[in-house]
């Protein structure tokens, strides 16, 4: 069950189909990643669509599926100064939808291209 909606979801989101993307995730998707944490699919697309703004390409290295749980390892290779990102992703599945992301990446060049969080 996982399979084909987990590489349904990461080819529509790497090739910038969010539509096919969107249709894939859970309302209330629970993502955490080694950025962000969000609460809802909808709250994810706009920094999704950043995020694949700045890709040249993404290389899948390693996939490995259950019944309803998945996990890719894939290079993220950037247009920025951070480069080529080795990320790590987990899923879990529900009901037909990704209801569960784990984003595992070095974010150490990506926060330095982010605008400084203000104090408060």
């Amino acid at each position: 069950m996982s399979r084909g909606l987990v590489e349904r979801y990461h080819n529509a989101w790497t090739n910038g189909d969010f539509h096919t993307a969107r249709g894939c995730l859970a309302d209330d998707l629970d993502f955490k990643g080694s950025i962000d944490t969000f609460h809802s699919a909808d709250a994810l697309m706009a920094p999704l669509r950043m995020f694949q703004s700045m890709l040249r390409q993404t290389t899948l290295i390693k996939a490995v599926f259950e019944e309803d749980r998945a996990a890719l390892l894939y290079d993220c290779d950037t247009v920025t100064p951070a480069g080529v990102i080795r990320t790590a992703e987990f899923f879990t599945t529900a009901g037909g939808k990704i209801s569960e992301i784990r984003l595992v990446f070095d974010a150490t060049e990506l926060r330095k291209l982010m605008p400084p969080t203000p104090p408060g």
